[in-house]
């Protein structure tokens, strides 16, 4: 049992792992949140426009940071790639959230994309969550995993909201997901029952607030 449990408990923290959760959660707002891009009534243009903002999160939020994680193991600034020692996760942490900033200057000025204003609160809210991590990182080894998911939770509540039909099935899909997430990071002991409430905490209210703010 332990070691079906060590197994779950491993599957689901890469699975669910918090540099994918970017990108899902522009998924959801793309396709809950009426947004034009992937619905019958979207244009040629902003299909394409949908997919250069996709890939742009995904290959900034989630390429990136693993590049930037196998250099720093590479040059011996982390342990592995975990990075299971608060200290580790700083450097990460600041250069993700650099990346985020460069993405959305990219978006707004470089690409001058004309987005939903729901796109870039969520954005901005990713970005959020990870400067005020990286700042409770410098004390407190709080969970970046419960962060991403906590995150997502708040897109979905507050689509619902704003678009006034209660996306049932995707947020308790979400409340699973985050279960199990809490479960594998308690479990094998990379964080305690306060750092994973934190996260999410964290992750939910910084997407909460730059999508109530637009509207």
């Amino acid at each position: 049992m332990i070691d079906f449990n060590k197994k779950l408990a491993l599957t689901t923290s890469y699975l669910l792992h918090p540099l994918f959760m970017p990108t899902n959660g522009l998924l959801i707002a793309y396709f809950i949140g009426g947004i034009q891009g992937f619905n019958p009534y979207a244009s040629d243009e902003d299909i394409q426009t949908a997919y250069i903002v996709i890939l742009g999160v995904f290959i900034g939020t989630g390429i990136i940071p693993v590049i930037i994680a196998f250099v720093l193991k590479s040059l011996n600034l982390i342990s592995n790639l975990h990075m299971p020692n608060r200290e580790e996760r700083k450097i990460p942490f600041l250069l993700t959230g650099t990346t985020y900033l460069i993405i959305i200057y990219l978006y707004t000025t470089v690409l001058d994309l004309q987005l939903d204003p729901k796109i870039y609160s969520f954005m901005i809210g990713a970005t959020l969550a990870i400067i005020i991590g990286y700042i409770i990182t410098n004390r407190w080894k709080i969970s970046v995993h419960m962060i991403g998911i906590g995150g997502v939770i708040g897109i979905l509540v507050l689509l619902s909201k704003l678009g006034g039909e209660v996306q049932i099935i995707p947020i308790i899909a979400a409340i699973i997901a985050s279960g199990f997430i809490a479960f594998s990071r308690i479990f094998l002991k990379a964080h305690n029952y306060q750092q994973v409430i934190a996260g999410f905490i964290l992750g939910f209210f910084c997407e909460i607030i730059p999508l109530l703010l637009i509207n």
